[in-house]
């Protein structure tokens, strides 16, 4: 087996990449920005997830391991409240009316009288 310089820097770039996810994971990412950087790396390790060979990083159990941290920094990326934009928490904007039609009235129906069908 031959290493190569690059897959041995796509694994250190990936544990660099792990720290900072988990510094995000313990932080509770209600600033847009931290949260913008935050989903930044996470994109920047999940590409660097799908290149490492599991075979530099010690096992497919090492893997595994860094697949569930992508798999929780996105669930708190994903469940975090963002904040409202400056527009909009200070200008509630006029909800739109709508008038519903009356339903049309309809024609009244004839009654035909029932006739005897002749043989």
């Amino acid at each position: 087996m031959k290493v190569s310089k690059s897959d041995i820097s796509i694994v250190q770039n990936l544990y660099l990449l792990q720290i900072d996810l988990y510094k995000f994971l313990k932080s509770d990412l209600t600033d847009p920005e931290e949260r913008k950087e935050a989903r930044k790396q996470m994109k920047e390790f999940a590409t660097l997830l799908k290149q490492a060979d599991w075979r530099y990083m010690g096992g497919e159990d090492v893997l595994d391991n860094l697949q569930q941290i992508q798999k929780e920094i996105a669930a708190k990326i994903s469940a975090t409240p963002r904040a409202k934009r400056a527009s909009q928490s200070k200008v509630a904007k006029p909800k739109k009316v709508v008038k519903k039609k009356a339903p049309a009235k309809k024609k009244p129906v004839s009654k035909k009288k029932a006739t005897k069908k002749k043989k």
